[in-house]
């Protein structure tokens, strides 16, 4: 389980009692990696899905799903795990 600074629905850190609220932060983690676009970060700057693009884009759902799955293994996650906690977390 990664923890990390967690954020708000800005992408700003969330500060409790003037601490940075720390807590799991893997789908924090991969909504990043979804949003960034190439060359946004510079420690890994060939990662980055930039999903806005796809919003109007003619891209199968098999392209999409093969970026995403390339760029979250960039990270070291498996998607099929982080579709699974995204399913636990709407049943809940």
């Amino acid at each position: 389980m990664a923890k990390d600074i967690l954020l708000n629905e800005s992408n700003e850190p969330v500060i409790l009692n003037g601490d940075f609220r720390i807590g799991e932060s893997e789908l924090q983690e991969v909504a990043l990696i979804l949003q960034l676009r190439q060359g946004e970060l510079k420690s890994d700057p060939i990662l980055g899905v930039n999903m806005q693009h796809f919003i109007k884009s003619r891209e199968s759902k098999t392209a999409i799903e093969r970026k995403v799955k390339l760029h979250l293994e960039r990270d070291n996650k498996r998607y099929d795990d982080v579709i699974k906690k995204i399913n636990i977390k709407s049943d809940g």
